[in-house]
């Protein structure tokens, strides 16, 4: 009697995975059934946005389902972030956002209302996009080895302008002075708009710039740039050097690194098709011109697991350069 009570509760145990296995594929065989949220964690304008809405028109034509844009910014992303962390895993919610600032935020903040490494994963790596370190044209430094000696005469008196405290500029200056043993003030502005303004203007003479809002005002000749802050030199502006070379820094490199991302525990066969779909955006001519035309490169880690093991990898090597620069929130 208890062996057949046994193997009744076996059975029963199978027939419920099955009838569970069975309802995830017919999910994912009926998904998208409606319009998904595409949730980008900055305001409407600046190229993180352009960016996230052209994955989201092309999403929308490949899965045959709107996809639609929610601008949740503030907080250096964790207003959206939260947002997403929150909604259902169904595959309707996803979110659009740097790398560079959700590793940054444990660390910087202290703590945040959800848990960056358990409940959003990445999906998919898709963009890296370079800085430009731009000087107002009469600042007397006109590279970057004068930089760093002018830097070393006087501790501090130097300025420098990122759009916004623990963002990726933030971060490209705070490894550039900690890498060239150098001190220079830190000056956070609200979006990089109004820090090109400002070192147009002379008000401040540095600027860590997004590359694609820089680059008109360089090639007018009303900036300097006096280096680029990826791992290789732009092809838009091959006569610039690399913070790296010019500096003699081994190893300097910060760019801003772009992905998409799901609340944890979205079902595997929604996610393939989620992730699928990516891989034919990132492919795309109008996706590569968009990022090619800010100075960036394509990226197509697109499996989950890769994207995970990336984003870990990341969060190792920011969480020190937020410790070395002693960065704290606002």
């Amino acid at each position: 009697m208890k062996r057949f009570e046994v193997i009744k509760k076996i059975a029963l145990g199978l027939s419920l995975a099955l009838c569970f296995q069975g309802s995830v594929w017919a999910q994912a065989d009926s998904y998208p059934n409606r319009p998904i949220k595409l949730i980008i964690t900055w305001p409407v304008g600046g190229f993180a946005d352009t960016l996230g809405r052209t994955i989201a028109n092309q999403l929308s034509t490949i899965l045959g389902q709107q996809v639609v844009v929610e601008n949740r910014g503030g907080a250096n992303g964790m207003i959206g972030a939260d947002a997403v962390a929150k909604s259902a895993p169904d595959g309707y919610t996803l979110m659009f956002q740097s790398i560079t600032s959700h590793a940054i935020n444990p660390t910087m903040y202290g703590k945040t209302p959800y848990s960056t490494e358990k409940d959003i994963v990445p999906i998919a790596v898709v963009a890296s996009i370079p800085m430009l370190l731009v000087e107002n044209v009469n600042f007397p430094a006109k590279n970057i080895g004068e930089l760093i000696a002018m830097a070393k005469r006087d501790p501090d008196g130097i300025s420098y302008a990122s759009f916004g405290n623990g963002s990726a500029s933030h971060l490209a200056g705070a490894l550039f002075t900690n890498q060239a043993g150098i001190k220079m003030t830190h000056v956070p502005y609200k979006g990089g708009g109004p820090a090109i303004t400002d070192t147009l203007g002379g008000q401040i003479p540095l600027s860590f710039s997004a590359f694609g809002l820089a680059l008109p005002h360089v090639r007018s000749g009303k900036l300097n740039a006096l280096a680029t802050t990826g791992a290789t030199r732009s092809t838009l502006l091959p006569d610039v050097p690399t913070i790296a070379e010019a500096g003699n820094l081994k190893g300097y490199e910060m760019s801003i690194v772009y992905a998409v991302w799901t609340p944890a525990g979205v079902p595997a066969p929604i996610l393939n098709k989620i992730t699928k779909a990516l891989d034919q955006v990132t492919a795309s001519s109008a996706f590569k011109e968009k990022v090619a035309a800010d100075g960036g490169e394509v990226m197509t880690i697109n499996t989950p697991a890769e994207s995970q093991l990336y984003f870990q990898k990341e969060m190792q090597r920011l969480s020190k350069i937020v410790k070395d620069g002693n960065i704290k929130a606002d």
